[in-house]
């Protein structure tokens, strides 16, 4: 049964459902840090009640009260029996509680650092379960989409995996400040019960005057989004093409069209800062005037204050200064989603398949192929009404040795992607043993395939981690070092410093590109495998080292399966089949002295290149 099509989590909701599994989250690794808060919290609203006994004494000059008090009157046992009754007791009582305060703020401050170590283990583990299952969805992509979409707009929603870490994160900050003002507030209406009842009005007039805010701060995000993603492509296009920015020597003009990205960027960025910037100052004035304007029209109500009123008013404000933080970091949450969607939306529409051309994995095993590869009308299109391959109909025996030529753009390189299900094929058009090749497993078919395109695919490694790349075997150097020898790079082996761990760089560019193809030929050889497929392998290499090549080839691939592609006529003289390709159909196939003797489009393609007669017409 071949693998169905996955809808995924299409929604930002659903891929942070989807995300929660994958990062095996469990309900204590988020109640922990809440149980933290509780007592980091309940520390600090402590600290802060003291205020109240102390703005208290000082409007009324005189610790007196506290006998009569059911909430703070424990407060007087602390004070040793020796000063009971004497002027010092007050000075005492002072001491003790600017003391408790402080033990008060140490006591949050260390469970504060008890909850951020455990929140920073948590969620870096959380960090690499994500980054890891949105990089491997996006391994899981066919070929065709990393056709189609730019290499650094991808890096950067792959980068954009973060954002659900990030929104984990500031859900939990705003808890933790929630919690914090509200334990603030409970000592703010024991301070003063008019003017909470003040503050508290104020906050859902002022965040509806904020809400215009945060609307334009979302359409500003999602222009960052882009100009992000503008960024980075313009970066990895730069960076990819190099060599041909230094032939043409147009650094300038690649600098300057980076440099015109970061502007976008710049004024995105430049809009967003003035806007965030802007909102918490804001804010905060005009809550601060709301509670001055209560505390002014409480005292012209009443006539007349006195100095206790003006330190219940200060104690209040300074109350006051304390929570605004809270509600600031509160407010910013909504905010930060706004920031964040944009990029969860793009996020989330990597975990449906639609436009990601996915090649299906089948359930059967790959064991190798015992009578050959049947293709029957095959048809292939990468874009709809485009067709690349038209009708074809071919048999590769098992064991042999097969060639496909034609001009550039006939189709050759296509037909044998689908081959190796680089591209998915459609269902009932090429058999392995007259098996659909769909139904095979694509680790096993792949494990038993190996495939050296004219485009030589290295990684930023050494050589050993070059040739072994794909192996699920330790392979002695002997046998690296052998391989080396077949395709006539023993010599350059020899002379390097590092031997086998020399780096090659980035895509093996401190490699010639014959060398880079006779690394990729090695490596292939390695695998000893039953299907190896050819594609111009040797087209980087003079005509002798070539020569010598490619009988080392057929020397180590006999009684495989080998398809070769080739332009150069000579390498494929001995092929037990070549097929002509012409416009994405097979119009010939046979030997080669067959097709010779038939004077039709092989024997013009031969006639071109040997010049011994008319060029292939166009």
């Amino acid at each position: 049964m071949i693998q169905e099509p996955n809808q995924g989590p299409a929604t930002p909701k659903g891929l942070l459902r989807h995300y929660w599994r994958v990062a095996g989250v469990r309900p204590w690794q988020l109640g922990v840090p809440l149980v933290l808060v509780l007592l980091a919290g309940a520390c600090e609203a402590a600290s802060f009640s003291l205020l109240i006994p102390l703005t208290r004494a000082v409007g009324q000059d005189s610790f007196a009260f506290l006998s009569a008090s059911r909430a703070f009157g424990w407060i007087l046992r602390l004070v040793p029996d020796s000063l009971a009754g004497t002027a010092t007791r007050d000075t005492a009582l002072i001491i003790i509680t600017i003391g408790l305060i402080i033990v008060g703020r140490i006591g949050k401050l260390v469970f504060e650092y008890a909850r951020l170590l455990f929140v920073v283990d948590r969620t870096e583990r959380y960090r690499v379960a994500v980054n890891a299952a949105t990089f491997a969805r996006v391994l899981s992509f066919g070929r065709q989409y990393f056709d189609r979409q730019p290499i650094g707009m991808i890096d950067a929603e792959i980068g954009w995996a973060g954002s659900v870490i990030g929104l984990l994160t500031a859900a939990e900050e705003f808890v933790r400040y929630a919690f914090g003002l509200a334990f603030k507030a409970a000592v703010m209406v024991a301070i003063s019960l008019p003017l909470s009842i003040a503050f508290t009005v104020s906050l859902p007039f002022v965040s509806w005057f904020m809400t215009t805010l945060d609307k334009h701060a979302a359409r500003i995000s999602a222009d960052g989004m882009r100009a992000e993603q503008t960024v980075r492509s313009r970066i990895l296009d730069i960076l990819g093409s190099i060599p041909l920015v230094k032939v043409n020597s147009r650094e300038p003009e690649a600098a300057s069209a980076y440099i015109d990205a970061l502007h976008d960027a710049k004024r995105v960025a430049i809009r967003k800062d003035r806007l965030t910037s802007l909102r918490y100052p804001v804010e905060e004035i005009a809550i601060l005037l709301i509670m001055l304007v209560v505390q002014g029209t409480v005292m012209v109500l009443a006539g007349d204050f006195t100095p206790g009123d003006l330190a219940t008013f200060g104690a209040f404000l300074l109350i006051v200064q304390q929570a605004l933080p809270d509600y600031k970091w509160m407010s910013m949450f909504r905010l930060r989603i706004a920031e964040e969607w944009p990029r969860l939306a793009a996020l989330a529409r990597l975990f449906s398949d639609e436009g990601k051309y996915i090649v299906p994995s089948g359930p059967r095993p790959f064991q190798g192929l015992t009578h050959g590869i049947t293709i029957r009308n095959l048809t292939f299109a990468y874009q709809a009404g485009v067709d690349t391959l038209q009708d074809i109909s071919a048999t590769f025996a098992a064991g042999k040795v097969t060639a496909i030529v034609g001009r550039t753009g006939a189709g050759k390189t296509t037909f044998v992607d689908l081959i190796a299900r680089l591209y998915d094929c459609p269902p009932g058009t090429v058999f392995l043993d007259d098996i659909d090749i769909r139904e095979f497993a694509l680790p096993s078919l792949h494990g038993r395939m190996a495939l050296v395109s004219q485009d030589v695919w290295l990684l930023n490694r050494t050589i050993r981690d070059n040739l072994t790349f794909g192996l699920d075997r330790t392979v002695p150097d002997a046998e690296l070092v052998a391989a080396l020898e077949d395709v006539e790079l023993h010599e350059f082996f020899a002379g390097l410093r590092d031997g086998l761990d020399t780096n090659i760089g980035d895509r093996g560019v401190r490699l010639s590109g014959g060398q880079r193809q006779r690394l990729a030929l090695a490596r292939a050889l390695l695998r000893h495998p039953d299907l190896l497929i050819l594609d111009e392998a040797t087209s980087a290499l003079d005509s002798v080292v070539e020569q010598r090549v490619a009988h080392a080839i057929q020397r180590r691939a006999a009684g495989r399966t080998l398809i070769m592609i080739a332009h150069r006529l000579s390498t494929i003289r001995e092929a037990d089949m070549i097929l002509v390709m012409h416009e994405g159909r097979i119009v010939e196939q046979g030997s080669w002295d067959a097709l010779l003797s038939q004077g039709g489009y092989f024997a013009r393609l031969h006639a071109a290149q040997y010049s011994t007669g008319p060029a292939v017409p166009a």
